[in-house]
This record gives C-alpha cells, structure tokens and sequence, in this order.
C-alpha cells in the first residue's frame, strides 16, 4: 500500500515529495494568450494576443462577431499542444470560432503542484488587483475591441478548471455566460472555500465532467465534490474503461493519468458529435449505484447529452452514463 500512495502522489505532481524551487516573482510574460481562427487554424499558426497594446489586437485575426472560446490547461501542460489544439482543430471544423488558449506553463510546471496551485486564483501573482491576467485580457478586448463578453466559454482542465472558476470571479466587465470544468482537480481543493475553487457562482452556466474524482489513496486527482450548476459522472466518475489494467484501480495513474484526462477526450469528441449515435446521453439518477442497478427515472427529460452540444440551464444536479473503453467513446442515445 505504502509503494502504491508513492507511485501515485509522484505521478500526480503532489509537491510534498519534492522541494519546490525558489519562487520568482511572477510578471505578465509569464502567462501567454494564442489566439487561432478559421484564417489561422494550424497548430504552429497561432496569434499571440498582447494585452494594452491596441496595434496587436488591432492586426490580430480576431472576429468579435462570433463566439469565442477560451482553453485553459492543466498541470504540467501548456497552451499549444495537446487537448487544446485538438480542441480548437475541432471547434474550426464545426463553425468560425475565436478560439483563445491560456499558457500559464510557467506556472504550473512538474513537480511543483503546490506552487501550480497556489497560481491559479490569478494565474499570475497579480494580487495587487486581485484580479488574473485572463480576466484582465479580457475585459481589455471587451473595451478595446468590443467583444461581446456574452459570447465567451471557458473551458478548463484540471488547475484550469479553477483557473477558469477564478476568471469568473474577477471578471469586472460582464458574467461570464459559460464555464465547462473537466475533471477539476482535487489536492488542495478540498478544504477550500468554495470562492477559492470551481462552483456554480462563477458563471450563469457551470457544468463539469467528472472522470477522476476521489482520493489520491484511490489513485484519483480530481474533486470528489459537485461543482456545477450540473455534475456528469461517465461510468461513476472515478476510473474509465480502458485505464485501468489488471482489474486494479490504483494502475489508473501509472498509465499516465489515463482517467483524468479523459474529461477532455470526451470533451473533444462531443465538439463534433452531431448524429444521435455520436452522443454522450447522460440520465439524471441519485446515484452510480442507482444508474447501475436500472433504478433512475426513464429518459426523457431527464436526460441530456453531456459536453459541447449541452444546452446551458436544460439540465441540473447529478447525471450518468456509460461510455467505451476506446475512442469513439461515445454510446449515443438509445
């Protein structure tokens, strides 16, 4: 038990195990914004927005007249590779989105998850104005470049789901209409207060996905708690089919974290999931055990499709669903 408890708290980045390095301060260049349109979609082609400069935003391919999504990353990743790009690649091929990624890399780099933490109410050390970096982006474009700010998601992963959570908070220009949490992250969340993580009062709409939720003991790194106007918890919320080896629940993060990630794989794949067979359809129940056993009310209107496509305020409270080992993970509706 005691190997496993270390195994795992190394591969989740809990800072106890390692000595953090002396703590810089943290300015602006530290936090990066790139921005990708349907006249900019390739991965390496991607716009660097500059905040108060009016020539950089004026020059940039940003088109306030439609929807902008905003991508926040994680623990030990960054803003151009991974679910991000994979993310805005799909966004572009539904419709002509801005799509904006926060690389706050610096801030959160491996192994010092207690310093990755400690960053994400500002994703800076911005504590003067108590206000993050991204916030302040933009309520800037929203001045600068009148953009509509009701037209604005955040989507974050793990620390980023906090992240986007502290952005709704300090947000001064409008409410955020959005906010999608992918398997917020757990360490040193649990006994936080609910204006210091992830909830239902940081934008008019919150829903999360929940793939990793528990304890660390249970190899687990995402919060066990309900952090949404709506909670979906695909195949009971802790470990997914396909990551866990050997019928052991502790294998999940020796596969690289396998379960918490897949929050954005699924994430991903509802972006373009347009036919019924393509869906995540999810059923409101009171527990896993219940939805297991066959006891949850019949569909209807007590079910809802989890990710993208979710219409904000059609569903609220706890939601379940089965998904595949392999991609396509999606089940559809039956």
């Amino acid at each position: 038990m005691m190997l496993r408890l270390i195994v795992a708290l190394a591969v989740a980045g809990v800072a106890s195990l390692a000595a953090p390095p002396p703590t810089p301060r943290v300015t602006a260049d530290d936090v990066a914004f790139f921005l990708w349109t349907r006249s900019n979609p390739e991965d390496s082609n991607y716009y660097t927005l500059i905040k108060d400069d009016s020539a950089n935003v004026a020059a940039s391919p940003l088109d306030v007249s439609v929807p902008t999504y905003v991508l926040i990353h994680g623990f030990s990743s960054n803003g151009e590779s991974g679910w991000l790009t994979q993310g805005k690649t799909a966004l572009l091929e539904l419709a002509p989105y801005n799509v904006i990624t926060v690389d706050w890399s610096k801030l959160a780099e491996a192994p010092w998850y207690n310093i990755a933490s400690a960053n994400v109410d500002g994703v800076s050390c911005a504590k003067r104005e108590r206000r993050s970096f991204t916030a302040s982006l933009l309520d800037w474009l929203h001045a600068e470049a009148d953009l509509d700010i009701s037209t604005v998601s955040l989507v974050g992963h793990s620390l980023g789901a906090h992240v986007s959570g502290a952005v709704g908070r300090h947000l001064a220009s409008a409410r955020l209409p959005r906010i999608t949490g992918l398997d917020p992250a757990g360490p040193e969340f649990y006994n936080q207060p609910e204006e210091s993580r992830l909830d239902p009062s940081d934008a008019t709409f919150v829903d999360v996905i929940h793939t990793n939720a528990g304890s660390v003991l249970e190899s687990c790194v995402g919060l066990d708690l309900p952090t949404g106007h709506v909670d979906f918890y695909p195949n009971g919320g802790d470990h997914q089919p396909g990551c866990v080896v050997l019928g052991e629940g502790w294998t999940d993060l020796l596969a690289g974290g396998c379960s918490h990630g897949r929050a954005h794989g699924y994430w991903v794949e509802s972006i373009l999931a347009l036919q019924p067979h393509q869906a995540f359809n999810a059923r409101s129940c009171e527990s896993w055990e219940a939805y297991e056993q066959g006891t949850c009310p019949e569909c209807g209107e007590n079910c809802v499709d989890m990710g993208f496509h979710l219409v904000p305020g059609s569903a609220q409270g706890q939601y379940f669903l089965t998904t595949n080992r392999h991609s396509p993970f999606a089940q559809g509706r039956q």
